[in-house]
């Protein structure tokens, strides 16, 4: 059972990593197929993993209020398909149809039942991902070989879309590219969800570089000393994840994506404080970084100096737009604020709303998750899903304070948590399938690193595992 167990587990992993691969999965037979295989994996982790029945009870009850509140959200989202729902919740729209076509039709809160499914469907799959990914997780060596595959699956992603950016091919796979030509968009279609997509590499990498030597970088050593440990420590041991680190950043700023960049920026000073925190690198090196990263940034756009201009001239159109859009969501919000349109509505229910400024297009997305949620949804499952957010990143917060071993998992969990939220505000990169799988999967291994063992520690603990503290 075990051989069987580490073998679905390779296979999932392998289905997470390639996922981002056909257009991030966001094509209607890439994520319905992406979808069937998570519910196999589902299975698969729930039949071995029975074996060991006091383990996965403890399992369960530390992911009792995440499965309550994904669940209890899920189960709303139905609710607003099915038709005996109380009189004066269905949607006023199938009133309206029922009046012009002078005949019953069968009324719903959602205004479209079927793509309040198709929704529910990829929602409930990032979940298993999450559960799944939480589960293998729990055991330190699988944990690590998660985070050295996504890291090496990021860096390849980085590097194909250096490849098709500078040969100028303009090309995503076997296609010409339709969207953000002269942007480096690598096998996604939008710049940035790529952009995002490249910050949890870019997070991943360098936690993942310092978790290899952290042990070499001592806060006794002098400032000399500390350079040269570093440079012999990434030599022998890190260069891999370190050169990397600096491929993905090379290709993030290449997607001329002003969001991702400073969204990135941000998530990567809160990893920097983690990892400060935990011990894995000494204060010096928390300067230095940000040093670094601020150069790189001067650099970057010095490099790209007409574009970015180009872009800041289009930001007060672009941002008076999003601001419309916002507002229009908001008035759709009013209108229903317990109950939503149907999730996965958005675009049908928000041609009500819109405007002349607006028709140019035709505006499926709110750009703004956490408003397109709460349209769709309404606000207390808004909220659910919220908490459910906040509760993941509390159980890594508390990870990373009470481990003493290994938290960089932990702290991991929070950087990209921050990138995602912030991320979510302005654009919609969670309603892409191969990147959300891509954050569940490495939330569900930081979620899965972040509890205390349950055992009586030894006191005569070997003093070698003290130094790995992180």
């Amino acid at each position: 059972m075990a051989s069987f167990r580490n073998v679905s587990f390779y296979l999932f992993l392998g289905t997470m990593l390639l996922a981002p691969l056909p257009f991030a999965s966001n094509r209607p037979w890439s994520w319905s197929l992406l979808s069937a295989l998570i519910g196999i994996y589902l299975i698969l982790e729930i039949i071995t993993s029975s074996h060991d029945w006091d383990e996965q009870k403890l399992f369960l009850k530390r992911m009792l209020p995440g499965f309550v509140l994904w669940i209890g959200v899920a189960l709303w989202a139905f609710l607003q398909t099915v038709p005996w729902m109380p009189d004066g919740w269905a949607h006023p729209l199938w009133t309206d149809a029922a009046d012009i076509l002078d005949s019953h039709v069968v009324r719903t809160i959602s205004i479209d039942p079927q793509a309040t499914l198709e929704a529910l469907t990829r929602f409930l799959s990032y979940g298993a991902v999450f559960w799944i990914s939480a589960s293998y997780c729990r055991k330190y060596e699988q944990a690590e070989i998660a985070l050295k595959a996504f890291v090496f699956s990021s860096i390849a992603y980085a590097v194909y879309g250096l490849i098709i950016f500078f040969s100028g091919t303009e090309m995503i796979l076997w296609f010409d590219k339709w969207a953000y030509r002269g942007n480096l968009t690598s096998t996604f279609v939008n710049r940035n969800s790529y952009a995002t997509f490249a910050g949890i590499g870019i997070i991943a990498s360098t936690a993942y570089a310092f978790h290899i030597i952290s042990s070499n970088l001592r806060s006794y050593l002098n400032a000399r000393e500390l350079i040269r440990s570093f440079i012999e420590a990434v030599y022998r041991k890190a260069w891999v994840p370190f050169l990397g680190g600096v491929i993905i950043a090379t290709a993030l700023l290449l997607t001329h994506s002003r969001g991702g960049f400073l969204r990135t920026s941000v998530a990567f000073l809160v990893l920097l404080i983690g990892l400060y925190y935990i011990k894995a690198i000494p204060k010096t090196f928390v300067w230095v970084l940000m040093g670094v990263a601020v150069v790189g940034a001067i650099f970057a756009f010095s490099m790209s100096g007409d574009i970015t201009i180009d872009r800041i001239s289009k930001t007060s159109f672009d941002t008076s737009i999003r601001d419309e859009v916002y507002q229009r969501t908001n008035d759709a919000i009013s209108a229903n604020p317990m109950l939503g349109t149907g999730y996965g509505t958005y675009e049908k229910a928000f041609m009500a709303y819109k405007i002349p400024a607006l028709s140019s297009s035709t505006w499926d997305k709110a750009h703004n998750s956490y408003l397109e949620l709460a349209m769709e949804l309404g606000i207390p499952a808004t909220l659910a899903v919220a908490v459910a957010f906040l509760w993941a990143f509390t159980v890594c917060l508390s990870g990373a304070i009470k481990r003493r071993r290994r938290r960089v998992f932990s702290v991991i969990g929070m950087a990209i948590t921050v990138l995602v939220a912030a991320h979510a505000l302005v654009d919609f990169s969670l309603q892409i399938p191969g990147f959300t799988v891509s954050y569940a999967l490495l939330m569900g291994m930081a979620w899965g690193q972040s509890w205390t063992s349950e055992q009586k520690r030894k006191k005569n603990r070997n003093p070698a595992e003290e130094t790995n503290a992180t």
